[in-house]
């Protein structure tokens, strides 16, 4: 199994479940797999959806509208989790 970057996908648990309803993972929401997967489709799950519109509702957004602005947010998240299992 591929192992995830420590980065910083979404900035709360309504963005995150949305980007599962929408198709990505932790390990496909990272700008490496994007450039290393260049043909990847990102394909909606009916089932998460319907939890997201349960947990979440009215907080849809696109998966580059909750991703950047996390990165933003938490530019050190990676290096601050790696410091943890030191």
């Amino acid at each position: 199994m591929p192992s995830c970057p420590n980065t910083r996908k979404s900035r709360d648990l309504n963005d995150f479940l949305w980007l599962l309803a929408d198709g990505y993972g932790p390990l496909e929401a990272t700008p490496s797999f994007t450039v290393s997967e260049p043909g990847w489709t990102a394909r909606s799950n009916q089932e998460l959806t319907s939890v997201a519109e349960d947990f979440a509702p009215g907080r849809r957004r696109s998966a580059p509208d909750i991703i950047k602005p996390a990165a933003r947010e938490y530019p050190d998240f990676d290096n601050t989790i790696t410091e943890l299992f030191r």
